[in-house]
């Protein structure tokens, strides 16, 4: 069930459409002073409680109350939306949705992201902090018919503050526990009449949060500088040209795992002792060219063009989080990217469309020199192997989706995608010493597959009145096949794994009360899986694989709902059921080991996400608002085989936030605490028993921070 995700005037709440998009003047009858939730999710300005889709959204005002500062923080915050709390590195980020999603964090995504508009096309640096951000965008479902890259799973959506010729100044520092420094700057403004220019700027660092004796200091550190540059050239109302480059420098550690196996009588959730310096070097930059024109008073051509990449070298960590020698990767990723997208917009009323053409290259390089010993005790030989490889996509798509209102009631959307992958991969694998020299040739080849899909999508959506509105659709989802870049066999390097591929029935309502004082959707869903994409341990390959479980499916229920109970009260209130099963998988740990039946990975049953927000004036003395969220997922599993060491365990999440609003109306100070009730469950564990490996990961303490931010 969906409820309270971004609505009130958590949202843009204007009457009028972004400055992002062409106007969407089908319906604009209904009018409040409460104002609309104004979104982009159909490639035009359209009121959420008129799209169709189901869409949660986060403007603001709602990722300050709830203190969201980054992608991970949507953790918790989404019905059926899981995002590991833990993760690799600090920006790399994996996604489950509905039960689908990607936990192998090299793999391309089945979520995908965008940051104004521009598709990031690995999950290594998808972990985006947020600073002028505009809102958050979270589509639910397959997305080909009206984005650049089909996503089997849905689409994540960031969209940041354009410039305009309005001066906009922002500037925030905290401090907090574990030495938190967390700084945010935003200067936006006029250069003349036509142009305007945005310099947006973020540094956070933070101590480590687990102990690691063998080192001698703390592991976990965060430290993460990232630049954004916009300039925008608008010399009519016609004409639109946005340049934009990001940077980011992260230095943070690569993730210190807890071992199971530890010395001594006591487990310590806090306590990391692995033998491997967790360094994660990664410099990231990207840089895109949106050009907007209306062609008349209907049509408008929108053309996205963006290169980016990043370099990860190095980034070292251990699979066991023991101080011997039992699995370690020390490794270097190089990503280079082209994505070119046109789209064709119209409105003529009944009739709306978008089309597109969209093509993408990426080069993805990797160099894993990875040592793992051959057995539990601890004089065992040790294996070692460099994987070095090369990735190279090109993706072409031609899309359309179309909406005619049929009368005053009933509305028909129809869309098609047609798909070509390329995919061409090369191998040159290695024997290496402990010392990491080449000793022996292990395997080198070459491979390359061309996939190609239709996929299609159709809805009929009901606006009863100008209240309610109540759709059906059917779409499809496709992911493309590829190639396992941690083969050591020949034979394995060159077998490609199959596309993967889902039909998704949905049907839902959306419902404005009260003059719009409460807002209140549902969307029941079914998925159908063919060849799910899955990376699993192998015993007697002794090693990860890439390959396609069979069929697998899930259904269930989202419900989202919003109330604004005074001009000062809010809240929000959110719930999602999930049953999600593999149907048919054979050979999940090994040749016998089937995981037919079990549940999906990440896919907890139960999500329940909640918040309010309340502002207490102080007389001369200013306002205080007060903000509190709390959010319950149940138990998961974070293997397919659904062995108890692989299940964590049902947990909650609670987060406040006091601001001060103080007689400056430029300046307030805020206080926010995460994870109040100092929550530490087990969010991940991988086992295996053949080498003797067993670690877990467990969620970031407590923290609090206390900011001081001006704006004007």
């Amino acid at each position: 069930m969906t409820f309270g995700l971004a609505w009130s005037a958590s949202a843009q709440t204007t009457g009028g459409p972004s400055n992002t998009d062409p106007v969407d003047t089908s319906d604009k009858t209904e009018t409040s002073d409460r104002g609309e939730i104004i979104v982009t999710a159909e490639r035009r300005s359209t009121d959420l409680q008129k799209t169709p889709i189901a869409i949660s959204v986060f403007g603001g005002q709602l990722a300050q109350d709830r203190d969201i500062r980054d992608v991970r923080d949507l953790a918790g915050q989404v019905p059926n939306l899981f995002v590991p709390r833990t993760s690799i590195s600090h920006t790399t980020q994996t996604f489950s949705l509905r039960g689908v999603g990607e936990s192998d964090p090299i793999q391309e995504p089945v979520l995908a992201v965008y940051v104004d508009d521009v598709y990031i096309p690995r999950q290594i640096g998808s972990m985006v902090e947020f600073n002028d951000l505009e809102r958050i965008e979270l589509l639910r479902g397959p997305q080909g018919t009206l984005y650049g890259r089909n996503s089997s799973a849905g689409a994540l959506r960031i969209i940041t503050r354009d410039p305009d010729q309005e001066t906009h100044l922002k500037a925030a520092i905290g401090y907090g526990s574990k030495n938190e420094v967390d700084a945010r700057a935003l200067v936006s403004g006029p250069l003349s009449d036509t142009l305007a220019a945005s310099f947006s700027y973020i540094h956070h660092s933070r101590d480590g949060v687990t102990k690691n004796p063998t080192l001698g200091h703390d592991v976990n550190r965060i430290d993460v500088d990232s630049f954004r540059g916009k300039l925008r050239w608008t010399p009519n109302a016609d004409f639109d040209v946005l340049l934009t480059a990001n940077l980011v420098r992260d230095r943070s550690d690569s993730r210190s795992y807890i071992p199971v196996n530890q010395p001594g009588v006591v487990f310590d959730k806090r306590t990391s002792y692995s033998e491997v310096e967790p360094l994660q070097d990664l410099d990231g930059r990207s840089g895109s060219l949106r050009i907007k024109y209306a062609l008349g008073e209907h049509l408008s051509l929108k053309s996205i063009t963006a290169v980016g990449g990043f370099n990860l070298d190095p980034v070292s960590y251990d699979n066991d989080g023991q101080s011997a020698l039992i699995q370690k990767n020390l490794i270097h990723y190089n990503d280079r990217y082209v994505t070119q997208e046109v789209q064709l917009n119209g409105d003529y009323g009944a009739l709306t469309f978008t089309g597109g053409l969209f093509y993408l290259h990426e080069r993805f390089f990797v160099e894993r020199d990875g040592f793992t010993r051959l057995g539990t005790s601890p004089t065992a030989a040790v294996s070692g192997l460099r994987a070095h490889n090369i990735t190279t996509t090109d993706a072409y798509a031609i899309f359309g989706e179309a909406t005619y209102r049929v009368g005053s009631v009933f509305s028909v959307t129809g869309g098609l995608r047609g798909t070509i992958e390329h995919k061409d991969f090369v191998f040159d694998n290695k024997v290496i010493n402990l010392a990491r020299v080449p000793t022996a040739q292990s395997i080198a080849g070459e491979a390359d597959e061309t996939w190609r899909a239709l996929t299609p999508k159709a809805s009929v959506q009901a606006q009863w009145n100008s209240t309610l509105l109540q759709y059906a659709s059917y779409s499809q989802g496709f992911k493309s096949g590829g190639y396992d870049n941690r083969a050591t066999r020949l034979d394995l390097a060159t077998l490609p794994f199959a596309p993967e591929k889902v039909s998704t029935y949905e049907t839902g309502l959306k419902a404005t009360l009260f003059d719009r004082a409460l807002r209140s959707n549902i969307a029941v869903f079914y998925n159908d899986y063919q060849d799910l994409q899955v990376s699993f341990f192998d015993p007697v390959y002794q090693g990860s694989r890439r390959g396609n479980a069979g069929k697998a499916h899930s259904w269930g229920i989202e419900i989202e709902n919003s109330a604004t109970l005074t001009d000062r009260f809010s809240v929000q209130l959110a719930g999602g059921y999930l049953h999600a099963t593999f149907d048919d998988y054979k050979g999940a740990g090994g040749a016998g080991v089937n995981a037919d039946g079990n549940r999906l990975t990440n896919a907890p049953k139960w999500t329940v996400t909640g918040g309010a927000s309340y502002e207490l004036p102080l007389a001369a003395a200013g306002s205080l608002r007060l903000a509190a969220d709390a959010n319950y997922q149940s138990s998961y599993y974070v293997s397919a085989l659904n062995r108890p060491q692989d299940r964590s365990p049902g947990q909650a999440y609670v987060n406040g936030t006091i601001t001060w609003n103080t007689p400056n109306p430029h300046v307030d100070v805020a206080l926010s605490v995460r994870n109040v009730l100092n929550t530490s469950k087990q969010v991940a564990s991988v086992y295996n028993p053949s080498i003797g490996a067993w670690y877990r990961n467990f969620p970031d303490p407590r923290t609090a921070l206390l900011t001081l931010r001006f704006s004007r």
